[in-house]
């Protein structure tokens, strides 16, 4: 029972006072750790950490640097892009006008040699399906 409330009266005693382990209450003025207390990995870590060229600022500086040449080539290539667009519309549409006046000429000339050739078997007037019939009748049994 005496030792419960020795236990029970250590534990109601106010905590000693004990200094701060920094002083400063800026966390970047800390000192570092020993390097030599550290694990291989950890040394790395810490090296990472406190290594200047990889702080957030020059990493910011870095990237922002990146972004504005890859910006600045970009505007080119996409004007570029849009400019070889437009001369492949232009010359799709050109090709289908032209591709229009080789059909009409053509149909023109069929349409034309047509007609020479009714002329010279002399069914200019007969429509094509009684002159079909006609040669249908003249063809012998079995020819076809």
């Amino acid at each position: 029972m005496k030792e419960e409330k020795s236990a029970w009266q250590a534990l109601a005693k106010p905590l000693p006072e004990v200094e701060p382990l920094y002083p400063d209450d800026d966390p970047r003025k800390a000192p570092l750790p020993d390097e030599s207390l550290l694990d291989p990995e950890e040394v790395k870590m810490l090296a990472s950490l406190t290594n200047p060229e990889l702080a957030f600022g020059a990493f910011k500086r870095q990237t922002r640097s990146r972004l504005q040449n890859l910006q600045a080539d970009l505007e080119f290539k996409v004007d570029h892009l849009a400019d070889s667009v437009h001369k492949l519309d232009r010359r799709v549409v050109t090709a289908g006008r032209e591709a229009d006046q080789v059909l009409a000429l053509s149909a023109a000339r069929l349409k034309g040699r047509d007609e020479r050739d009714k002329a010279a078997a002399g069914t200019r007037e007969l429509p094509t399906m009684e002159v079909l019939r006609s040669l249908g009748r003249i063809l012998p049994e079995g020819a076809g």
